[in-house]
């Protein structure tokens, strides 16, 4: 052999191993303004996106970034920061891909610069494109909630897809955007708008239960029935969409309160006995299979987990879940969740924080101004929360620089429940185990009342922090909470100089 042929060899390898294998997808990144201190990103695994499975890179000072993925299969990847989505990339084996974030901005502040660079910024374009930013399917059901017509109600949903498609198949026409990008994006539609038209069809049989269906039986069960038979759920092409989770959900409800005719209070028994978990993955264990059933089974742990309801069920569920998927890839991102859920419960075997305080006379305190009776504050920073609002639980990890600010204004803390009576312990459950100093209450009707008169909006946003002085009257009716505390504090001394 020539010496040039032999160098040429090895040059070619050399090249080979340089830009690694053919299945890598490799993501550029730069931040312009505020850099975030991660940025997350869903893990396709064998092709699946899930909000739950997921990773994260640290950006240099300068705000940029790269990630590296290995995948064989075309897939959607979330980028993100606290559930706050910057954009999708919808990415293909072997590509390389510039993103460009700007932090200060709400318009374009997502770009892509790829091969399908166009495809990209139109996709970013789509509102319901994304869990994060679309709501699930509730967005979209929303707006056919007064419809009373099928026809009527399938040809409005269909219409709005094309419009969509119509703009890709234009890209893919004039080879702007591969085929693998637009049959991605085409199934994608497909789901999304099919699982819109079930959560209507589940909506109004909810609401017959109160006679406020806008649709009769027959009427909800032939629209949800219909999107099964065009989309089903066991097609290889769901497993690609992001709706996988929610599209499947759905599905397994239409099984067991249309098929199978279970009623809302045989469900009720499940959850009252502390089984509702185990009852709905035994549902998808009759009716999934395969990979399909491992994804589900573990998505639903997850989505209930992050829910920081805390059930020990979902414990023994996950325990259940390796055994029968040892080699799972999904066990991973579900095992921290876990953790939380095992602390939360030996942490109730603890004494109490004396610095936790429940106000009595319950039934006398019907307003803000009531609760300032009751004490002896000059002003009193009020978070209204819920056992069950992820977002609230979440601003109790910066507690302690809260209390820091409160005592250094002289303020006092008052934390107002708006859950129901029924979750009672889980309340007090909760306030010894993120350990929340202050005085506690939970709103009978009549306070849940007054605080939504306060706010303006009978459905209330939580969690919702507000000042009042010592009579209970609002001096700033609306404040940033603990994990926002610069901010805070700025509010804090524009009252209190």
């Amino acid at each position: 052999m020539k010496l040039s042929q032999l160098i040429l060899i090895m040059l070619l390898g050399t090249f080979a191993i340089c830009h690694g294998k053919r299945s890598d997808i490799i993501i550029i990144g730069k931040i312009t303004g505020k850099i975030p201190e991660t940025i997350e990103y869903t893990l396709p695994i064998s092709g699946i996106d899930f909000i739950g499975f997921k990773n994260s890179v640290q950006p240099d000072s300068s705000g940029n970034f790269q990630i590296k993925l290995n995948t064989e299969k075309a897939c959607f990847i979330e980028l993100f920061t606290h559930f706050n989505s910057y954009g999708v990339i919808i990415a293909e084996a072997g590509m390389n891909y510039e993103v460009f974030i700007n932090t200060e901005i709400k318009e374009n502040k997502f770009k892509v610069v790829s091969k399908n660079e166009k495809g990209q910024a139109l996709y970013n374009q789509i509102p319901n494109r994304s869990m994060l930013i679309g709501g699930h399917f509730e967005l979209e059901t929303k707006k056919y909630s007064k419809d009373s017509i099928v026809s009527e109600i399938k040809q409005k949903l269909e219409q709005k897809k094309e419009t969509e498609i119509i703009e890709f198949q234009k890209l893919l026409k004039n080879k702007i955007i591969s085929k693998n990008f637009y049959n991605l994006v085409q199934s994608d539609r497909n789901y999304y708008y099919k699982g819109a038209q079930g959560s209507l069809a589940f909506v109004n049989y909810l609401l017959s239960a109160q006679n406020k269906n806008s649709l009769s039986p027959e009427q909800y069960k032939e629209l949800w029935k219909e999107i099964f038979e065009s989309n089903p759920v066991h097609s290889s092409d769901l497993l690609t969409s992001p709706w996988f989770y929610y599209y499947t959900e759905n599905y397994l409800r239409y099984q067991e309160l249309i098929v199978k005719e279970t009623t809302t209070a045989a469900i009720s028994q499940y959850r009252k006995q502390g089984l509702i978990h185990t009852h709905n993955i035994s549902n998808a264990k009759k009716h999934l299979t395969g990979e399909q059933l491992e994804y589900y089974i573990a998505a639903y742990i997850y989505y209930e987990t992050i829910n920081k309801n805390y059930e020990k069920e979902l414990i023994t569920l996950f325990e259940q879940f390796k055994t029968e998927y040892p080699s799972s890839p999904y066990t991973l991102f579900l095992e921290p969740e876990i953790i939380s859920i095992i602390a939360f419960h030996k942490k109730k075997e603890e004494p109490v924080n004396d610095k936790i305080k429940f106000i009595g006379n319950l039934t006398n305190i019907n307003s803000v101004k009531d609760i300032a009776k009751e004490l002896s504050g000059k002003q009193y920073y009020i978070d209204i929360w819920a056992t069950w609002c992820s977002p609230c639980k979440a601003e109790f990890k910066d507690n302690t620089k809260l209390y820091e600010l409160l005592k250094s204004k002289n303020i006092t803390m008052v934390y107002i429940s708006i859950d129901k009576e029924n979750r009672e312990n889980q309340w007090k459950d909760m306030t010894h185990f993120y350990n929340l100093e202050g005085y506690h209450i939970r709103a009978n009707e009549r306070l849940d009342a007054d605080l939504r008169t306060l706010y303006g909006n009978q459905s209330m946003g939580i969690p919702w922090h507000f000042l009042t002085d010592e009579n209970g009257v609002i001096i700033k009716k609306s404040l940033k909470g603990p994990s926002e505390i610069e901010s805070l504090e700025k509010q804090l001394n524009e009252v209190n100089p």
